[in-house]
């Protein structure tokens, strides 16, 4: 009995001793401070590990054009196209039409088009 209680030590301590070899990750190593008030996890390596980043509108998250304030007024389908074809990264373009429920998460190459009953875009769209 003594012989199987040393070697379940024996184990339990050399899996302390390895798992003491990994650098622990924890979710405050990858935040993102978008604002005062918003903190998002980044989860694309940053040039220095363990950095908390400050975001403002000079540095946008995804890449190409982020915001089409010149479609609003415009049909909801026409707008669907011209952001498409304004910033290819664009795959998904939402049309939201009103009390329409909306996650609250940021995707880049996700647009949404907020629009009226008539289909008319009402708000700016924006990527996220």
């Amino acid at each position: 009995m003594e012989g199987k209680t040393m070697v379940k030590l024996s184990n339990v301590v050399a899996f302390l001793l390895l798992a003491s070899l990994f650098q622990p990750l924890t979710a405050r190593d990858l935040v993102l401070k978008l604002s005062d008030e918003i903190e998002v996890l980044r989860l694309i390596p940053l040039a220095n590990e363990n950095q908390v980043k400050e975001l403002d509108d000079s540095e946008p998250l995804c890449p190409g054009k982020q915001s089409w304030p010149e479609l609003v007024g415009q049909q909801a389908f026409t707008a669907q196209e011209i952001i498409q074809k304004e910033n290819p990264i664009v795959k998904e373009v939402e049309i939201i039409v009103p009390v329409m429920p909306v996650t609250g998460d940021f995707v880049c190459g996700r647009v949404r088009v907020y629009v009226n009953f008539q289909l008319i875009v009402v708000q700016t769209p924006r990527m996220g």
